[in-house]
Parts: structure tokens; C-alpha cells; sequence
């Protein structure tokens, strides 16, 4: 009994203190502000005392003030984050809150629903594009947000609120995190919230928005339109925007339908299930040829041998022939070794291709892509430390040969040589790194061998995360022994429509010897959304020789997880202005 006496004694105590320093007609006012993980300020939080009636919400800069005693219970909500309580402490008048969104389960919930959805083709998507407000359409086709591997936002344009500079403001209010900067001058910059690309720099993404208005991708804001111009919206964040877009999506895409192009296209679409004459693209596949290596008159003579005894007597003849030709020794290299598996042959053509072409780096790293296709990873590594003594101060062989070391299980010394490139940019005062550009297969690579390796210090939102978050677990890697070759890759869907991607070379002999970036490799990456068998096709122009290009493909699979696989395959072109089936892979 004494014991609760005490007690009610102490609080009765404490009622009267707070009575007696803040009277009824004084209370004390709390204000702070609010932002959310990423320190940007949140508006429209509302901020409520528990209990009671009594609430405030936060401005434009986050900044709340709210009238409460010490031991009140404040009550932070907003729409899209997890709810804080926080009790007001006494001479504590300034509570900064940081919210957390709260979407994770929500997203999980969408992402195993968007992998039950049937698959559909883009005809029957442009069918239901003006009655269905998650298809949006884009210069790469139409994207089902509903189907999609990897989420975005959609807004439609009957819920954009007119007034305002423009349109973005009204925009701003429906994505989080987004940011609208404009100077004096009237330029306007976008920033979206990040997880990795780039990051931020004084709470702001250092990466701009870019921007697609009815299939024409811009990189200045289209302030032109007005809220009454706009359909619908599509938001792309993160691996989103970079599995479409590439670099030019390192800091989002803001994809624009107009209700002027909406209508012009669904004038022409014909909506009956019998209707068989819908395109909805202009780019259907050409004839491309089955690739088929042009076969040599010394080549085809050993093809038609069945004995390995024979092989080995007949090129004992043809070597003296052939001597000065690195090509010849390649071919038997890979003939001995794929139809025979003659290690020991294998490892004499080798070493003479080395001991008289050494300098030849186009002829060693094309011996380097055979050596990986067929497991020799050790003798690759060799090769590509030798390509590295003449070339040090370059991308290309530095990346070559971490890339090597990756491969068989030396991470320390990958990261080592992946490290040194960085340092080589860091002392010349005319370069950069470029993760989200030029440097992109670098960044990729490291980012890989940091998150499968699980290195102290790593983001848990770093670029490989970002990506295995979104389905971008194929990865195709193309390199080329010959820096002058001029081609360009075509990717062809399963419906049969396409996109490419064109190498040309186009810098002078003088700007390449100065410049330490001439990448002969580029990698893309495919989500989960075109699901199906793909097709690979070349249109090769040629390399100003009359050389063949070595061109290296590995398919990896799963990238980035426990469970990755890798498929190298080499093709070796010969003929100039050629068009070449590559190869097909299914996308499940």
C-alpha cells in the first residue's frame, strides 16, 4: 500500500510541476521537420497528438510546428511511409523526423502477382492500351505494369492538378522523393529518388532525369506540355529505367504519353480477335544468314580427316605452308582442341602463335577468347598480363585481365587491377570515371565481385543489388579483337521485332593512341518481361583490313547470384558487309 501511495504520489508530483511551468495559456510549441530516408523533406505529413483532436501537417520544406507538453505522444503518418510515435521530452522542443516508405511488403505482394500474369503480346497490349492505365508506351514497346520484373510508377494524367509552372509541379506531389530545381535563368532540372545510381550529394541525386514524349527520348524537361496534354505517365526508377535506357537512365526516365498521340494511334487499330494485320512496329526482322565461318582451303582438308593421327601427320606438313599466318595456327588450335581435345597439340600451336605474333595483340587476344571458350582460363590470364605490359594505361586490357582473375576465384587480385584503373584516371587531368557510362562494364564487374565476395563496406543498395532486384539476371558480354571493327548487334524479341546497338569507329589513329578508354566490349542486360526465344544477329561492316574479327559472347545467366552460369561462344567473321544469324537463347 505504501508502495502504490508513493507511486501515485510521484505522479501527482509531476502533474503539478507541469502545471506550474507551463500554465494553460503558455504551452509550448514543438516544431521540427521532416524528411525521408534519403534526407529529402516530406510534405503533407500529418502530425497528430495522440489522443486527442489536435493535428498539423508538414509545408513544402518538411517544417511542422505543433503546440504539446512534455510527455504527449506525437503521431507522424503519411501516406506512403511506416508511422512514428514519438513522445515529447521535456526542454526538447525540436523533434527532426525520419521516415521510412513503406511499400516493401506492398511490392512484394505486386512482384508475385506480375509473375502469375499471362504473358501478352504487343498486340494485344496496343488493343487494351486506352481502357488499361498500367500499359505505357515507349520507344522500346509497350511496358504492363502488371507485368513488369521491375516496378515503376504510373500516374494518370486526370489526376494531374493544373497550375504551376508546369507540369512537373503537379507531378512532383505523386513520386516520391522527386525533386523540380529551377534557377533564374528558367532551366529546370528533375532529380527522382535513388538507390545506388550515383547517389547523392548534398541531398540531391547527382544523376538528372531523362525524358521520352511519345517515343522521342529528350534530355532537357518537356516543360512545353500543359497537365491538359497529358494521358498518362510512367516513372522509371533504378534498374527500371537502366535495363531500357541504359546510362542515359542512371537517374530515371520520365516516360510521357499525350492524349494527341494516344488517339492518333487508336484510330488505326483494328480491335476485333480476327483482325491478323496489326503492327505495332515499323522495325520487323530482315534475312539475316546462320552464321557459318568461312572455312580455308587447309581448314577444309583437315575437316575431312577422321583420324586424329592423320590430323597430326597432315598439319606437321601444313605449318611449313602456312608459318607467317597466325590465323592458320588459330584454327587448329581451336580444331585440335574442340574435335580432339589434344591438349598437348593445343599447347605447342599456342606457344608458337605467342613466340611469333606477340606483338600482334589483335591475333593474342583472339588465342585469350578461344582459351576461355574452352576452360583454360590460366593460359587466358597469361595472355591478357601480356597484352597489359604493352598497353598499362588502358581500360580495355586492365578490365581484360581482372576479368580473368575473376574468373578463376582470385577476387583480391581482380579487385586489385580493377582498383589500379582507378587510380590510373585519378592522375590524368583530362579523364574521369564514368560508372554509369563509359566505365559502365567496369562498374558492373566490380560491383559483382564486391557483392558475391560480400566485402566490408558494401551498400546494401549497390548496382548489383539494384539489379538482381529487378530480373536483370541475363547479362550478355560482346568483346572484339579488332579495335577498327564497325558492326552492329540487333536484338530480336520473341514476336519477331528488334533493337540494335551500333559499334562504329570513328576516331582518328592519333585520338586513340591519346585516349585511354577505347573499350572493344559492351555488355546489356535483359529483365524478365520478353519471355521467349531470342535472337542474336550481326550486320558486319568490316575492320579497314582484310583481317577477320574475333567477336567473344558470354551469355551469363542468373548474374550476380550463387548460382551463375556462363556460356562463352566465339564467332569469327571473315567477310566484310555481312549479315549473320549470331546465335538464339531462351528467356524464361
Amino acid at each position: 500500500m505504501k508502495a502504490l501511495s508513493k507511486s501515485l504520489l510521484l505522479v501527482l508530483c509531476f502533474s503539478l510541476s507541469l502545471i506550474t511551468v507551463f500554465p494553460q495559456d503558455n504551452i509550448p510549441q514543438v516544431t521540427g521537420r521532416v524528411t525521408d530516408e534519403n534526407m529529402l523533406p516530406l510534405s503533407g505529413v500529418h502530425i497528430q497528438l495522440k489522443y486527442t483532436d489536435r493535428g498539423t501537417q508538414t509545408d513544402v520544406q518538411g517544417e511542422y510546428s505543433i503546440d504539446a507538453y512534455p510527455g504527449d505522444i506525437l503521431v507522424f503518418s503519411h501516406v506512403r511511409m511506416q508511422a512514428e510515435q514519438i513522445r515529447v521530452k521535456k526542454d526538447e522542443l525540436v523533434i527532426n523526423v525520419r521516415m521510412i516508405e513503406a511499400i516493401q511488403e506492398i511490392e512484394e505482394v505486386e512482384m508475385r502477382k506480375k509473375r502469375e500474369t499471362v504473358y501478352k503480346s504487343q498486340k494485344e497490349l496496343l488493343k487494351e492500351y486506352p481502357t488499361n492505365k498500367n500499359l505505357i508506351k515507349t520507344s522500346k514497346g509497350i511496358i504492363d505494369k502488371d507485368r513488369s520484373s521491375s516496378g515503376f510508377r504510373m500516374v494518370d494524367g486526370i489526376h494531374l492538378s493544373p497550375g504551376g509552372a508546369d507540369f512537373f509541379d503537379a507531378l512532383q506531389i505523386h513520386i516520391p522523393g522527386m525533386r523540380v530545381v529551377r534557377d533564374s535563368g528558367k532551366s529546370v532540372a528533375i532529380f527522382l529518388r535513388q538507390y545506388g545510381f550515383g547517389g547523392y550529394q548534398d541531398g540531391i541525386s547527382m544523376n538528372q532525369a531523362a525524358f521520352e514524349v511519345d517515343g522521342f527520348i529528350m534530355a532537357e524537361p518537356p516543360t512545353f506540355l500543359s497537365t491538359n496534354d497529358i494521358d498518362r505517365i510512367a516513372v522509371l526508377e533504378r534498374n527500371a529505367a537502366y535495363m531500357r535506357y541504359g546510362p542515359a537512365g542512371a537517374g530515371g526516365v520520365i516516360v510521357v504519353n499525350t492524349k494527341g498521340q494516344t488517339w492518333m494511334d487508336d484510330m488505326g487499330v483494328d480491335r476485333s480477335e480476327e483482325h491478323k494485320k496489326l503492327l505495332d512496329s515499323a522495325m520487323r526482322v530482315t534475312h539475316f544468314e546462320p552464321y557459318s565461318p568461312v572455312v580455308p582451303p587447309y581448314l577444309e582438308e583437315m575437316q575431312k580427316i577422321r583420324s586424329e593421327k592423320n590430323a597430326l601427320s597432315i598439319v606437321s606438313d601444313q605449318q611449313n605452308f602456312n608459318h607467317s599466318n597466325p590465323y592458320y595456327f588459330l584454327d587448329m588450335y581451336e580444331l585440335f582442341i574442340s574435335r580432339w581435345e589434344n591438349r598437348e597439340k593445343s599447347i605447342e600451336l599456342s606457344s608458337y602463335i605467342i613466340e611469333n605474333f606477340s606483338e600482334d595483340i589483335a591475333v593474342i587476344k583472339a588465342l585469350a577468347y578461344l582459351q576461355q571458350r574452352y576452360g583454360y582460363y590460366l593460359d587466358a590470364l597469361t595472355l591478357y598480363l601480356k597484352i597489359l605490359e604493352s598497353q598499362t594505361w588502358n581500360a580495355q586490357p586492365l578490365r581484360d585481365v581482372a576479368n580473368a582473375y575473376a574468373e578463376i576465384g582470385d577476387y583480391e587480385s581482380a579487385l586489385m587491377y580493377y582498383t589500379q584503373y582507378l587510380n590510373i584516371l585519378d592522375q590524368l587531368p583530362n579523364a574521369a570515371y564514368d560508372p554509369y557510362g563509359e566505365d559502365m562494364l567496369i562498374t558492373t564487374e566490380l560491383a559483382n565481385i564486391l557483392g558475391q565476395n560480400k566485402e566490408p563496406g558494401t551498400d546494401k543498395n549497390d548496382l548489383m543489388t539494384i539489379m538482381l532486384q529487378g530480373g536483370l539476371q541475363t547479362r550478355l558480354v560482346f568483346e572484339w579483337n579488332q579495335e577498327e571493327a564497325e558492326f552492329e548487334i540487333q536484338f530480336v524479341t520473341p514476336e519477331g521485332y528488334y533493337d540494335t546497338w551500333l559499334n562504329k569507329s570513328d576516331q582518328s589513329a592519333s585520338q586513340k593512341i591519346e585516349s585511354i578508354k577505347n573499350y572493344c566490349s559492351k555488355q546489356f542486360f535483359l529483365g524478365e518481361e520478353n519471355i521467349g526465344m531470342w535472337q542474336v544477329n550481326i550486320d558486319y561492316k568490316g575492320n579497314q583490313s582484310e583481317l577477320p574479327t574475333y567477336l567473344k559472347v558470354s551469355i551469363y545467366r542468373d548474374y550476380g547470384l550463387p548460382n551463375q552460369q556462363l556460356e562463352i561462344k566465339i564467332y569469327k567473321i571473315s567477310k566484310d558487309h555481312t549479315r549473320l544469324q549470331l546465335f538464339t537463347f531462351q528467356q524464361s
